[in-house]
């Protein structure tokens, strides 16, 4: 059957579509909503999504994307689309929404808390606990790439006090409580290991929990993660803090 993909831009979204026969299917990403968190190139199991200038893109400064999907490898399996937190991706087949991967049974329904997002007013699903580590002496100076793009705008650089103004401290503190700990500001970091985060627990549903698709996908989001100079980083085999994919996965969201 003869398959033909291709990318689109239509005002503030891009989109992927593959047509077939029978059927067109679309995968649309919402440049309004998207952090460059970069959860979805995590879980991508063909390696799809890479990451693009993220701090630049988020501050307007680029006109590329915060991510990048190669038409010519996404499978349009909906693995990127189920894991967003902020909703920013969307798969339809013939304009309709689908779920290939069926939630409650090869996937779980994540649950959390709806939190918005003070940079841009949208709503985010905050369904991830973990810890996040800020190694200031690694901390690029006068860089605040990661405050900037924060989405709950939950790291701050606190600010002298009228007591003791030469006390200023080039500490960045994080608000653990609003933190969604999606990983944007490891991505956008210039700084190499300036940025930790460990992704502990996933919150979700029993059903559909038991698949390999969802243990390969739990088993990616759980690696720990760290800032690079992203600048001059060579291609890797794996995605940017996901565990190799494997085959048998493919072979499940393929067939």
């Amino acid at each position: 059957m003869t398959r033909a993909s291709s990318v689109k831009r239509k005002f503030n979204k891009i989109v992927t579509e593959r047509q077939e026969k029978y059927s067109t299917t679309t995968l649309t990403l919402d440049l309004n909503k998207c952090q460059g968190c970069n959860l979805c190139s995590t879980v991508c199991p063909r390696y799809a999504i890479e990451r693009g200038p993220i701090g630049a893109s988020l501050r307007q400064r680029s006109k590329s994307p915060p991510i990048r999907i190669n038409y010519h490898k996404c499978v349009f399996c909906g693995l990127c689309a189920y894991i967003c937190p902020f909703d920013a991706l969307k798969l339809k087949v013939n304009d309709q929404p689908t779920e290939k991967l069926k939630r409650g049974k090869i996937l779980p329904f994540l649950k959390g808390e709806e939190v918005i997002c003070e940079r841009t007013g949208n709503k985010a699903l905050k369904f991830i606990e973990g810890e996040i580590k800020i190694h200031d002496d690694l901390c690029p100076s006068g860089c605040s790439t990661c405050i900037d793009i924060c989405p709950t705008q939950c790291l701050v650089l606190p600010k002298a006090t009228k007591e003791k103004p030469w006390e200023k401290t080039a500490k960045i503190e994080c608000d653990r409580d609003n933190c969604l700990y999606c990983g944007a500001c490891v991505y956008a970091c210039p700084a190499a290991g300036a940025i930790e985060l460990q992704r502990i627990k996933i919150h979700h549903e029993k059903e559909g929990s038991e698949s390999t698709i969802w243990k390969n996908v739990k088993n990616k989001l759980e690696q720990k993660v760290e800032s690079r100079y992203w600048f001059f980083e060579k291609r890797l085999k794996t995605a940017p803090g996901g565990a190799p994919t494997f085959r048998k996965e493919e072979d499940q969201i393929q067939g």
